[in-house]
């Protein structure tokens, strides 16, 4: 059973992708579905937070089974608004087509991956 508070409070979808958006506690959580290419990409930039605020923000991409470097552009601005508003963002995922292009263009200090919400919580926890 979900809870309301782990309920979608707004859902976007095209061919393939879907974005839901809901709260957990103090922290706001996009979960994205599907492939991601630079036919979505303009669309997903639209539905991403465009003022996230402050609020600690997590990106749970572990059913994307695409992500090309059009969207990895799209969370890249996202991750630069986050900091300027002093909030965190942190990309929840342990899928190889997210988390190899991360870790090979070296992206890993502005778009921080997890396996899970919690150990993104927990380190959050753990900053000084």
């Amino acid at each position: 059973m979900t809870t309301d508070a782990l309920r979608p409070r707004q859902r976007f979808s095209g061919d393939g992708w879907s974005v839901d958006l809901h709260e957990d506690g103090d922290l706001e959580i996009c979960t994205l579905r599907g492939e991601f290419d630079f036919a979505v990409s303009a669309k997903l930039a639209e539905t991403l937070p465009t003022d996230p605020g402050a609020r600690p923000l997590v990106l749970d991409m572990s059913e994307v089974g695409y992500c090309d470097s059009s969207c990895l552009q799209v969370l890249l601005q996202l991750s630069g608004r986050v900091r300027e508003a002093g909030g965190r963002l942190a990309l929840v995922t342990t899928v190889p087509v997210v988390v190899r292009p991360i870790e090979l263009l070296g992206l890993g200090d502005v778009l921080p991956l997890h396996p899970s919400v919690a150990a993104a919580r927990a380190s959050w926890s753990e900053e000084p």
